[in-house]
């Protein structure tokens, strides 16, 4: 059922892709013939003629003519950039990343998530799982200015070990003034492949998925 709805939806936009592919060929095709039939049958010279109107003419014709060649380079050099792209990114599968984000992806009891802090503060960690219940606070103590890594061995509250699986992350990060502190998270992840959908670039770590306009950094 899958193949032939999308067979359907292809054979659709092909023919509306080739019904506007006709219409401008059209239209582009008249506009070419009337102006050639026009330069054919008038006299620049003879009574009643305006000869800064044929150079006109004459010259619409020259920069159509240029549009089309410089509209058929643009999209040929497109096409080779993306494809150039697509090939360079690539190549990122096996890279360790990182990403843009906040959360704790728990296997074989481990877990790391980076944090950087404006300034220094006092941190807690709350942990929830899917259905967004906690499962563990984790007080970090008192964490100085710049970038940390926070650990969580995947155990909850009463120190039973949990599933592995992602786990949602809140932070809460105060400086001795009590006041809040401004922080970001990211995380640290293995590219395992690269997925080219939606006129978009996706990488995928561990059944995770995230855009590549959320890489912070790469390393080998």
């Amino acid at each position: 059922m899958e193949t032939g709805m999308i067979s359907a939806t292809t054979a659709a936009t092909t023919t509306t892709n080739k019904t506007a592919t006709a219409k401008n060929a059209l239209d582009k095709d008249g506009f070419l013939k009337l102006l050639v039939a026009q330069l054919k049958n008038q006299d620049p010279t003879g009574a009643g003629q305006d000869p800064n109107q044929m150079v006109q003419q004459l010259t619409s014709f020259s920069s159509l003519e240029q549009s089309q060649q410089t509209n058929t380079l643009l999209t040929g050099l497109q096409t080779q950039t993306a494809g150039l792209f697509q090939a360079q990114t690539a190549g990122l599968v096996g890279k360790t990343v990182k990403v843009d984000g906040s959360g704790f992806n728990l296997k074989s009891g481990q877990a790391t998530m980076n944090l950087e802090l404006a300034s220094a503060a006092n941190v807690t960690v709350t942990v929830r799982d899917a259905t967004g219940n906690v499962v563990a606070t984790l007080p970090q103590g008192h964490l100085n200015r710049g970038a940390s890594t926070l650990a969580w061995d995947g155990k909850d509250a009463s120190g039973t070990p949990l599933p592995d699986g992602a786990y949602k992350v809140e932070v809460s990060a105060t400086g001795d003034d009590g006041k809040a502190v401004s922080f970001r998270t990211s995380l640290t992840l293995k590219v395992d492949a690269v997925t080219f959908k939606d006129n978009g670039i996706y990488l995928a770590s561990g059944g995770n998925i995230f855009s590549l306009a959320d890489v912070l950094e790469i390393t080998a």
